[in-house]
């Protein structure tokens, strides 16, 4: 894949932000009100941008926005810490409720034949210390995302499935390769196959394998990686249904990155063409699971061009799977 940023050659003009943006949703739009006011009381060494972002309403939109808007403010338009949290207390469930404990239809405490070439007992001992953490990462979308969408960013799953865990809370797309190779080594197959299901499930509703499993999730993807995981998963059973069944999803992911925005043609030095493909988030606002931090590194820039080019281009790092990290200061 290409880099995330723009070339001479691409359709769109560095000059000017003009590729395409996918709409958000409406509690999305609030949700990052909220972390906005998040950002504003607390201090910024205890403040996690993720964990507003992920909150469930209690109530209906409209009624929780009403009383965002009627919470007391200082002189200074500010909210009060006991204020703020009193007002999160009582009008959203807590980050991760949405998501509930399943057990792992095939976990075994230690596999028949599990990883046969470690002999050294302390080794061998810690390796099954790691396979026992399938049973803590094992999750299911709760029926009430189901029943009621429209109260949380957490999107519906059909299936279990494993979720990276600490603060990602939700299914990621090319974390979740790395986990098949996990609960493949494991032999926990049906697990793995599980998964593969959660993220055709995904391509068939939005025609790519979103970023992950949250509805501010949708502007991006990630590394297509999804035809790995069904070689990998048939390499190890054998299973030929599941080629059969992901073969669609992963034609319409082949037809994804080969749209015209992911496509570029680059010229060499012997002028021959050479056609690739790109990281290119549809999104040209800041990231709203970190909306507030992305507006502050964004203030620099003056000209809402350089800012639109500046916050996709942040979405396209992210599309590439490279978090941000000490790498990049």
């Amino acid at each position: 894949m290409a880099a995330a940023n723009h070339s001479p050659s691409s359709p769109y003009s560095c000059a000017k932000d003009s590729g395409p943006v996918t709409p958000t949703t409406s509690l999305v739009t609030f949700l990052e009100r909220v972390q906005e006011t998040a950002f504003q009381t607390y201090e910024r060494s205890k403040f996690d941008h993720k964990d507003f972002i992920d909150l469930s309403l209690k109530f209906d939109l409209s009624t929780t926005v009403k009383a965002l808007d009627e919470i007391s403010k200082t002189e200074n338009g500010s909210v009060s810490t006991k204020d703020f949290e009193e007002f999160i207390g009582k009008w959203f469930k807590s980050a991760g409720e949405d998501l509930v404990y399943v057990e792992p239809m095939d976990f075994e405490t230690e596999p028949y034949g599990f990883l046969p070439k470690v002999e050294n007992p302390e080794v061998r001992a810690w390796a099954l210390e790691v396979h026992g953490l399938w049973k803590k990462l094992s999750r299911e979308v709760s029926s009430s995302v189901h029943d009621h969408p429209e109260l949380h960013t957490l999107l519906p799953l059909p299936v279990p499935g494993m979720i990276p865990g600490s603060r990602f809370r939700e299914v990621y797309y090319w974390d979740s390769y790395w986990v098949i190779r996990g609960l493949l080594a494991s032999k926990m197959h049906e697990t793995a196959k599980a998964i593969v299901t959660n993220l055709i499930s995904l391509l068939d509703t939005y025609g790519y394998v979103l970023n992950g499993a949250r509805a501010y999730y949708t502007n991006r993807s990630q590394p297509p990686l999804l035809s790995a995981m069904v070689y990998e998963i048939y390499n190890r059973t054998g299973d030929v249904d599941l080629v059969k069944k992901a073969l669609p999803a992963l034609l319409k992911e082949y037809q994804f990155w080969n749209s015209e925005i992911h496509t570029m043609i680059i010229h060499d030095a012997e002028n021959c063409n050479h056609s690739l493909n790109r990281y290119y988030a549809m999104w040209n606002k800041p990231r709203p699971e970190a909306s507030a931090i992305d507006k502050r590194f964004a203030s620099k820039f003056l000209n809402v061009n350089e800012k639109q080019k500046f916050y996709r281009e942040l979405a396209s790092t992210a599309e590439s799977g490279w978090d941000f990290s000490t790498r990049w200061m």
